[in-house]
C-alpha cells in the first residue's frame, strides 16, 4: 500500500520546487521558466509537482511570497537592538534596499520579462506594498502614533523603496558604499521628523511586525 508524504516531505519537496523555480530565474527571469524543466531541477515528477502548485501562476506567486519573507526577515534582524528611532529606520531602509538590489532572480527578472511579476509588485492593488506597508509601521510606531499619519509614512517608505529598485540610477547616488543610509538620512528621517511633530505626545509601544 502506497504512503502519503508526511509533512516534513510535503514541506521538503515544496521547497525544493521553490528553489528550483528561483534558481532558474536567476538565469533567465521568469519568461522561460516552464513546470517541466522546474520538474527537472527539483528532481521531482509532474505529477508531484502538480500537486503542490497547479500552475505557473501558483508557482510564481509562492516563490514571490517565500521571497518576501526572506526579505523581511532580513529587514527585521537589521533593526534588532537600535533602540534610536531614526537610526532603526535608516538600518531597515539600507537593509531593504540592498537585499533587493542584490537579489539576483528580481534583477534578472525586471531586466529581462518584468511583466511576470508586475502583479506582485507595481498593481494597483500590489501584495507586495501592502506587505511592506504593514511592515514599516511598527518600526515608527511609538514615533507616529497618530494611526493615519504612521500608515501613510509606512506607505510613503514603501514607494521609496519600489521605485529606487524599480527605476535604478539617477543623481542621488544610493549604489554608492553608504548610498541607502545616506538616502534615508537626508529623505526619509526628516519627513519622519516632520510628522512626529504633528502626531502629539501619545504614545503607543509595539513590535515589529512578522509576516
Amino acid at each position: 500500500m502506497s504512503r502519503r508524504p508526511g509533512p516534513r516531505t510535503a514541506a521538503s519537496t515544496r521547497d525544493r520546487i521553490l528553489r528550483a523555480a528561483l534558481g532558474l530565474a536567476e538565469t533567465t527571469g521568469f519568461r522561460k521558466v516552464s513546470m517541466d524543466e522546474i520538474a527537472r531541477l527539483g528532481g521531482i515528477g509532474r505529477a508531484t509537482l502538480y500537486m503542490h502548485f497547479n500552475g505557473k501562476d501558483s508557482l510564481i506567486r509562492a516563490v514571490v511570497d517565500s521571497e518576501l519573507q526572506r526579505f523581511f526577515t532580513t529587514i527585521t534582524e537589521s533593526v534588532q537592538g537600535i533602540d534610536d528611532p531614526d537610526d532603526r529606520l535608516i538600518a531597515g531602509f539600507s537593509a531593504g534596499y540592498r537585499w533587493l538590489r542584490g537579489h539576483q532572480a528580481l534583477q534578472t527578472t525586471l531586466k529581462v520579462n518584468p511583466d511576470a511579476i508586475k502583479q506582485y509588485i507595481v498593481a494597483e492593488h500590489s501584495s507586495a506594498l501592502d506587505l511592506a506597508r504593514t511592515f514599516v509601521e511598527p518600526l515608527v510606531c511609538d514615533e507616529l502614533p497618530d494611526p493615519v499619519l504612521r500608515s501613510q509614512f509606512a506607505e510613503f517608505v514603501a514607494r521609496q523603496i519600489h521605485s529606487l529598485v524599480l527605476i535604478p540610477g539617477g543623481v542621488v547616488g544610493i549604489d554608492g558604499a553608504t548610498g541607502p543610509e545616506d538616502y534615508a538620512r537626508q529623505f526619509l528621517v526628516p519627513a519622519l521628523t516632520a510628522l512626529r511633530a504633528r502626531s502629539g505626545d501619545a504614545a503607543l509601544t509595539c513590535g515589529v511586525a512578522t509576516v
